[in-house]
């Protein structure tokens, strides 16, 4: 405890000197801007950070040039099927990147950067090379899946977002058909006001038929984009409802009524699921510390005395 004690001492004697070093050294500097600060009204300060901001800008444009080199290069090199699967996964997790070839370069650059970190802070050291090469493969390879994984990670909860914003977006929608307003103004002045990947799914919907398509075939197009069934039942429903002239906000409300009984089933299911999760965990983690807390003590007994103690 006084070696703790002592450290802390040393450690903030050896701070205060380093800071009333660096003060000396600096006092008239800082007196300087000060002054400038006062009679300027901070120019100073305004000059400073408009320099870092022209530092910054200067930074991201260089980055983005070496970045659309690499993104050039790998191009000819992903095939069709690649590029396809890949654009399927970020679509459904959202567009996180513009691209899959963005996708695929920052893949590469990651696995390369994990690998070369593992590589020169544990290989010079390693005694085993083998095990050494073992790890760094094993670090490439995991930086070039834990992409895919954050994708999958995206998606799912891209998809809770939905089904969750569903009930409360379509209810909205469906008052505003109620008080006479067509179906697309009615999306929009919804989705203006709710924030959220449902919202900005029907604006992106309402984008496409502003260039030329059909209301049948944006729809069509969201519900390919979305990967939720319950989503995906809701716009089959009203793509049909469109096509046979039925009133949308009759459609709407026994649809809204529909999804709030499968969130209530959904919540029943996980209900009924928790006992079976919650098994791994009592057998593996707590049966085994009550047994040692109530068998212990006769175990030992039996152990130290035998059966006639």
């Amino acid at each position: 405890m006084g070696d703790l004690i002592l450290v802390f001492l040393i450690t903030g004697f050896v701070t205060t000197m380093f800071a009333a070093i660096l003060l000396t050294i600096y006092k008239r500097k800082i007196a300087i801007n000060e002054r400038v600060e006062t009679y300027f009204g901070g120019t100073a300060i305004k000059n400073d950070e408009s320099f870092q901001e022209k530092q910054k800008s200067e930074l991201k444009q260089i980055f983005d040039q070496y970045w659309e080199k690499g993104t050039e290069a790998l191009n000819k090199k992903v095939s069709k099927e690649d590029r396809k699967r890949l654009d399927s996964l970020l679509r459904d997790a959202g567009y996180p990147l513009k691209s899959a070839i963005d996708f695929r370069l920052f893949q590469i650059l990651l696995s390369a950067g994990m690998g070369l970190a593992i590589f020169l802070f544990i290989f010079p050291s390693a005694e085993n090379k083998t095990l050494a090469w073992v790890m760094v493969a094993t670090m490439v390879l995991l930086g070039f899946r834990l992409p895919i994984f954050y994708l999958g990670k995206k998606k799912t909860a891209r998809i809770k977002a939905i089904n969750k914003a569903m009930p409360d977006y379509f209810d909205t929608v469906n008052l505003l058909l109620e008080a006479g307003m067509g179906l697309d103004l009615a999306l929009k002045e919804v989705s203006y006001n709710i924030k959220g990947p449902l919202a900005d799914e029907f604006l992106m919907t309402l984008e496409d038929m502003k260039l030329g398509k059909s209301r049948r075939e944006a729809f069509y197009e969201l519900r390919r984009r979305v990967p939720s069934h319950s989503f995906q039942s809701i716009i089959t429903s009203l793509i049909q409802a469109d096509q046979l002239g039925i009133g949308m906000a009759k459609v709407l409300g026994n649809l809204t009524l529909r999804v709030r009984e499968q969130r209530r089933e959904s919540a029943r299911e996980q209900a009924m699921k928790a006992p079976v999760k919650m098994l791994f965990p009592m057998v593996f983690f707590i049966f085994p510390s009550l047994f040692i807390v109530i068998l212990g003590p006769l175990v030992i007994t039996l152990v130290t005395k035998g059966l006639g103690g």
